[in-house]
């Protein structure tokens, strides 16, 4: 028992010794936790601070200097608030980006600053920092900013008066979320010493100082408690002789500051833009290519906010494209063809009658039925039964037998090609269903008849025929034959003999844009189907209004002339809207439907991709606004001090 006591009381004392140092342990730790919760939360409350100070004076003064240039000097008093993050960093806001960095002088409370930078605080658009170093201003103290430096270029041609310069200026100014109470905000300016007092003339705001000191006149404007969260412009015009030079601004110049400092302008004009650029692209593309008119126009308003000039200099280039696509579009021929199977350098293709020589120049659509129902009154297929509205009828025997079906095709074009035959003319193919229609509505004005159907089988056969031939090369291999015709005819003074080969010629002639004249010169000519009788025949002495016959009366000459353009302006109507619609596009020179194919079927992709899962982010920023109105304004959107 004694040895177990004495174990007992050796024992005891060590587990005593263990517990202390256990609990010790314990509050040693704890304290740890403690300390660094502690460090933790001063941590996060000093990141939590933010700039926050009043600004109880500031004072602007400005230098004219005679090469155009300003020295601008501020004294600016902070009142940093308690709890604040101290003004380490001041940001001055300037007109432009000219200034020079070397020779910026600026120190708080006497201590000078030897660190000075271009801004990279975003809500300064032009400006350069202070870093104040030794003097920051901590919080719950006051600092005297101090600074001095030199703006190029800042007095400007007055342009009211060729005698006067101009200045206009503002002080730079912080954020609203920084500054606590009013200012005083004082501004001067130090004219040129020969300027006089009674020779300077405020814009606007007039002056609450003007003083004669030896300097020369020297001007002021006070607000004695103001917000300094906003600019405070002001503007001067004087005599300029003291100066070496001014700046001089042109209209243009005037109007691009103006546009560039107008935020509702830019926004207007954008509107604008984007709805004659609209206007543009899709009469363009033929309504076609969506996408990519939404990718241009991102890009436009991205480029607009990244340079003024260019998003004033759109607005007229996009009137003049607009002008110009209208005019070509107006000017090119009706794209009535269907897609013509050509091979370059395949030769060219002769042997095409008028109306499809016509039809592949792409002459209006009337004039090529016009020669198709003059061609056929030529060959004695037609009979004129009245001139004016336009009546024709078939000939007797071209009448297509009753028990003939009209859809019968083969047996219709062989009884027509015998007709033919009989008459000793030949009967083409895409005349058979005018002959056809024509028999169908007898007594009908040709101006009233729809054809479009047998104009569009007309319009078929002739780019069949093409197939595998220049399109180009025949195009002017016909061009030239009507040139020559017109020529021949003019050129032949006997008169029976020109006649002639007017008749040999006649619907050459017709698609030339002025052949009129070569039915006019010297005695008036009469068509061929109109001879040997004057019933309903315009111009002739004994008949009512029709065309001109073989008459010596001279106001008679140009009838036919007349009744021709008449008669073929009027049987445009007898084709209906869409009656040639021929696999074109809708109009425009530019076919981007592919484009918003390969779009959709990309964004489809993308969004059956993102049905599966998705995730996103955020984020949010902030920021004054810096309004330079005036050509030498120096303002900051500063931050307040950083």
């Amino acid at each position: 028992m004694t040895t177990s006591g004495l174990r007992t009381r050796r024992i005891f004392p060590l587990r005593t010794a263990h517990s202390a140092l256990s609990t010790a342990y314990c509050i040693l730790h704890t304290a740890y936790f403690l300390a660094a919760v502690v460090v933790v939360l001063a941590a996060a409350t000093a990141s939590g601070q933010d700039y926050r100070f009043g600004v109880p004076e500031l004072q602007m003064a400005v230098t004219v200097q005679p090469d155009a240039s300003v020295r601008i000097v501020y004294d600016i008093t902070f009142n940093n608030q308690p709890g604040a993050h101290p003004i380490d960093i001041v940001d001055i806001g300037t007109p432009d980006k000219r200034y020079s960095l070397g020779q910026i002088k600026a120190s708080c409370n006497g201590i000078a600053s030897s660190d000075i930078r271009r801004t990279t605080n975003p809500d300064v658009k032009y400006g350069f920092e202070v870093h104040l170093g030794a003097g920051t201003i901590t919080p719950g103290q006051m600092g005297a900013v101090h600074v001095e430096f030199d703006m190029p270029d800042r007095v400007y041609q007055d342009t009211t008066n060729a005698e006067l310069a101009s200045l206009r200026i503002t002080p730079t100014w912080f954020g609203d979320r920084y500054v606590v109470g009013n200012t005083h905000i004082q501004v001067q300016i130090q004219l040129p010493k020969s300027v006089q007092p009674e020779e300077v003339l405020h814009q606007g705001l007039n002056f609450t100082l003007k003083a004669k000191p030896d300097q020369g006149t020297l001007v002021g404007w006070d607000w004695p408690a103001d917000r300094l969260t906003r600019e405070h412009m002001v503007g001067v015009s004087f005599p300029k002789r003291d100066l070496d030079r001014v700046v001089i601004k042109t209209k243009l110049d005037q109007l691009l500051e103006w546009f560039s400092g107008s935020a509702q302008a830019r926004v207007v004009a954008g509107l604008i833009f984007l709805a004659l650029f609209g206007l543009l692209f899709f009469r363009f593309s033929g309504g076609t290519g969506v996408s990519v008119f939404v990718v241009l126009s991102v890009g436009a308003v991205v480029v607009f906010v990244l340079s003024p000039a260019l998003h004033l200099l759109a607005l007229p280039i996009v009137v003049v494209l607009i002008g110009a696509n209208e005019w070509y579009l107006s000017r090119r021929k009706a794209d009535y063809m269907p897609p013509i199977a050509q091979v370059e350098g395949g030769g060219i293709k002769r042997g095409l009658t008028a109306p499809e020589a016509a039809a592949l120049l792409e002459l209006p659509v009337a004039k090529v039925l016009s020669l198709v129902i003059f061609g056929m009154l030529k060959k004695g297929l037609l009979r004129q039964v009245q001139a004016d509205p336009l009546v024709v009828a078939i000939h007797e025997d071209l009448h297509l037998p009753l028990d003939q079906p009209p859809t019968a095709e083969k047996k219709r074009c062989r009884f027509y090609r015998q007709a033919g035959q009989k008459k000793g003319v030949v009967v083409h193919n895409y005349e058979h269903a005018f002959l056809s229609l024509l028999q169908d509505n007898p007594g009908k004005p040709v101006k009233e008849i729809d054809f479009g159907v047998p104009m569009r089988k007309l319009l078929e056969l002739a780019a069949g025929r093409m197939k595998g031939f220049d399109l180009s090369d025949t195009q002017a291999y016909y061009r030239a034959i009507v040139r020559r015709a017109c020529q021949q005819a003019a050129a032949i003074g006997d008169v029976p003999q020109r006649e002639k080969v007017i008749d040999r010629d006649f619907e050459w002639i017709l698609m030339d844009d002025h052949y009129p004249t070569v039915f006019t010169y010297g005695r008036p000519y009469r068509p061929i189907w109109t001879r040997g009788t004057t019933a309903g025949v315009p111009g002739a002495p004994s008949a009512g209004p029709g065309m001109p016959g073989q008459t010596s009366f001279g106001d008679v000459a140009a009838s036919f002339a007349g009744w021709a353009e008449n008669t073929m302006g009027s049987i445009a109507s007898a084709i209906s809207p869409g009656s040639l619609a021929v696999a074109q596009p809708a109009g425009g020179f530019l076919d981007l439907s592919g484009a918003d194919r390969v779009t959709g079927a990309f964004f489809q992709a993308l969004g059956k991709a993102a049905a599966s899962g998705g995730g996103g982010g955020g984020g949010s920023g902030g920021g004054c606004a810096c309004a330079c109105a005036g050509c030498a304004c120096a303002c900051a959107c500063a931050g307040g001090g950083r």
